[in-house]
């Protein structure tokens, strides 16, 4: 009975540790976790099934671990589309993500970074000044805390050909759990006046396994 009451207990506090650390979208590292149980990973691995449960029947939440590490990333069962679990500042975070991810998605390439902040200045959205929307300290937003959070990855050019460093944005995986492709797709299509299928290697890629839909055929 003791053991059951001590397991109870472990479970209840590793609980209110992930939804303490819900809100700042960080990855959450198991070490980190285990340090709640006194750093015992049997007692981690005994837990950590019944939290998952609880978080996703009772909050809503997936906690789920991001593959090749040892850490985890909690996002909502609900659409990041819908905005009424969020601030207005968090809103206009989102909004900006979702201009971004929508530029890498249509390049479907890792795209350098002065490529895609001449883009975002193209949209009068200059990350090196203060934007009268979105506020507040774009680049660090961009290139810190998105990636931190693990909504892009932000990483060093590999090319041997460059005279300075680069960095490549691309999805980070949060991105690809909280904004499904397909779904980006279409809402960009839409707000582009186009349909999904117009963007025939796109939509071939993401979304023609939907219904048993054949490929669209290249021109």
């Amino acid at each position: 009975m003791e053991d059951e009451e001590k397991l109870s207990q472990c479970r209840n506090a590793l609980l209110v540790f992930v939804i303490n650390n819900i809100e700042n979208k960080l990855p959450i590292k198991e070490e980190e976790m285990r340090e709640i149980l006194g750093k015992d990973k049997a007692l981690l691995k005994e837990c950590l099934p019944s939290v998952i449960q609880t978080l996703k029947k009772v909050y809503g939440i997936v906690l789920q671990r991001v593959p090749d590490t040892r850490k985890y990333i909690c996002y909502s069962q609900l659409s990041a589309s819908s905005t009424a679990e969020y601030d207005l500042e968090q809103i206009r975070h989102l909004t900006l993500l979702f201009v971004i991810l929508s530029y890498l998605l249509m390049k479907d390439c890792r795209v350098d970074e002065d490529q895609l902040f001449n883009f975002l200045k193209g949209l009068r959205i200059d990350i090196d000044e203060e934007h009268t929307y979105f506020t507040g300290n774009l680049r660090k937003l961009i290139c810190e805390t998105f990636v931190k959070q693990l909504y892009l990855k932000r990483e060093k050019s590999d090319s041997e050909t460059d005279m300075e460093t680069r960095y490549l944005f691309s999805w980070g995986y949060r991105a690809t759990m909280e904004f499904p492709p397909k779904d980006v797709l279409q809402q960009t299509a839409g707000i582009l006046g186009k349909e999904a299928r117009d963007f025939v290697s796109i939509y071939n890629k993401y979304c023609s396994n939907d219904n048993n839909e054949e490929p669209m055929a290249v021109d």
